[in-house]
Order: structure tokens, then C-alpha cells, then sequence
């Protein structure tokens, strides 16, 4: 479906590191938010998501957002996945695996991503915030 496909290319811009190519399939209109909202992560549009995308990007050498499942509503046009996310950390700091629940709200057409809801390991979020925090 178009959904799936739309859903795929945005996994592979996470997994690219490359911020252009992970804002490709992103609406003008795009919200992304970080739950659960305890994390105290505020709402991010898309220009703001960029910024804290490319902070992401740079401590790793390499990432992967890996599907581990993959469930698609057509009537709300969400797909929601499970995903492992891993990958090499920069400057030899090991290993980082984690994982989380993403429920991304599409257009009424399939093709654009208009929002993610990504619910995270806490633990893990909190440790990142921890260790690589500007």
C-alpha cells in the first residue's frame, strides 16, 4: 500500500543518517512528539524535528531503525511499527540498541507523513539525554 511504502522510505531516511533524506516523505505540516510525555520532550514541528534529527545523526557512525512489526489501520491512515533502533556510536563509544513504538498518522493519500507519536524506551531515553546532551 502506499502507507507501508511511505512508512518504509521514512525508515530508511532514519537509518541513512541523512537529515534531507529523512525529511523527504515529512508533510509541511509535520509534528513529531516523544512519549511518554514524562520524558518532558516538547512537540516538534518539522523544521525544529530537523534540528533534533541532525543532533541525533551526529553521534553515530552508523543507525538502524529495524521493523520488528509493522500493523497498518486504513481506515485512520496510521501504521503503527515496533522497531529495534541501533547502531555505532561515534568517537569509539560502543554500541547503542533501544527500542520503541511509533504510530505514524499519514495523508489521506499515503504519501506524505504528517505525524509521529513515538513512544520510547524511558531508560534508555534518559541515559542518552545523560551521556550526549549539548
Amino acid at each position: 500500500s502506499p502507507r507501508l511504502a511511505t512508512v518504509q522510505t521514512l525508515l530508511a531516511g532514519y537509518s541513512s543518517l541523512s537529515v534531507p533524506q529523512l525529511m523527504h516523505p515529512l508533510s509541511k505540516t509535520f509534528t513529531h512528539q516523544v512519549l511518554p510525555t514524562s520524558l518532558g520532550m516538547p512537540i516538534r514541528n518539522r523544521d525544529s524535528f530537523a534540528i533534533h534529527a541532525k543532533g541525533i545523526f551526529s553521534i553515530f557512525d552508523t543507525f538502524r531503525m529495524a521493523p520488528e512489526g509493522m500493523y497498518e489501520d486504513k481506515e485512520r491512515d496510521v501504521v503503527v511499527i515496533h522497531a529495534r533502533m541501533e547502531g555505532l556510536l561515534s568517537h569509539n563509544r560502543g554500541w547503542w540498541a533501544s527500542e520503541c513504538v511509533m504510530f505514524v498518522r499519514l495523508s489521506d493519500d499515503g504519501k506524505k507523513v504528517e505525524g509521529i507519536w513515538e513512544f520510547v524506551d524511558s531508560q534508555k531515553a534518559v541515559e542518552m539525554r545523560r551521556r550526549f546532551a549539548p
